[in-house]
């Protein structure tokens, strides 16, 4: 089988520095396959209030920021769309009757994601159209069912989502973006025996002569790389012995179940951001980047693929 470079990355929640970085990955590391493992869309909007004399205020990361005219604004939502959030622009009384108003303050989230994510298309596009190599961007669990029609759209970018395909002759990629259910109960939660039955449909439909990837966005139970904070009835961290943060495994059985049963070359997961690393189910290497995205870090993994086998691989930030 000839060699094949592939760069991963997941968990970028909105944040704009992150994907171009992940696009600008293909080049910069000449990568033949370039893959988003899911939770592309941002958590919040924050509203940026219109002041006097073109001045404008806003809180991010829990610290007062202020602008004075259109190119300060700019700079300043640019700031804000790299840690991922949706900036806009409004005055107080009008974000306060948006804050009485759920409905409204859902369409309008809706609205910011969608604009975002067409910008993203639209970049990736301008980077990659005739390019030799091959792109994909899942959803995962976090984002909404609105954004899927808006990732179909493209020729460049291919939403790999529900999908046995073909990458090369010799390598083909399994991809779900969703997760066993949650304590938040995102949008693509759903029971892991749904998980089961959806990765064992997708299996059936290839090749089994093909070197097989798994890119499931929820890493397998107990791998270490699914540990995160245990949480309470409050949904804060709880405490073990000297303060430190208690973690406890949350990936899906399923997941595992559907690796060591298949034994694909490659497993590709996300969800947990705390838990990058990487460990072994029997012949399947598995691997989880982690994420920084609020920081603007793009966290990714390099794997180079050769006669049948994981040949190496190295973990990347930046």
């Amino acid at each position: 089988m000839p060699g094949l470079r592939v760069f991963f990355a997941s968990d970028i929640h909105g944040s704009d520095l992150c994907f171009k970085k992940f696009v600008n990955a293909a080049g910069f590391y000449k990568a033949d396959v370039l893959i988003m493992g899911g939770d592309i869309t941002g958590k919040a909007i924050l509203p940026v209030l219109k002041g006097q004399n073109g001045k404008y205020h806003a809180r991010l990361h829990g610290k007062d920021s202020s602008a004075y005219g259109e190119e300060d604004l700019q700079k300043l939502m640019e700031k804000m769309r790299s840690g991922g959030y949706y900036p806009y622009v409004t005055t107080q009384k009008e974000w306060d009757d948006l804050h009485q108003n759920v409905g409204e303050m859902n369409r309008l989230f809706e609205q910011l994601v969608k604009e975002s994510l067409r910008s993203w298309i639209a970049y990736a596009e301008g980077k990659l159209k005739n390019k030799a190599m091959k792109s994909y961007m899942s959803p995962g669990n976090d984002d909404s069912y609105a954004i899927d029609d808006i990732l179909n759209s493209s020729d460049v970018i291919v939403n790999p989502n529900e999908k046995m395909l073909t990458i090369t002759d010799h390598v083909q990629m399994v991809s779900l973006g969703y997760s066993n259910v949650t304590p938040w109960r995102c949008p693509r939660d759903i029971p892991d025996e749904d998980i089961r039955k959806k990765i064992d449909g997708l299996v059936a439909e290839a090749d089994p002569k093909s070197l097989r990837i798994f890119n499931i966005h929820v890493p397998p139970y107990g791998s270490g790389i699914d540990e995160a904070p245990e949480l309470d009835d409050e949904m804060r961290p709880k405490l073990g012995p000297g303060g430190q943060i208690r973690t406890v495994p949350v990936g899906s059985v399923a997941t595992r179940t559907a690796i060591e049963k298949y034994q694909p070359v490659l497993g590709l997961h996300g969800h947990v951001h705390e838990a990058k690393g990487f460990t072994k189910i029997r012949r399947t290497l598995c691997l989880n980047p982690g994420s920084e995205y609020q920081e603007g870090i793009l966290r990714g993994v390099l794997i180079q693929l050769s006669d049948g086998k994981v040949r190496d691989f190295i973990f990347t930030s930046g």
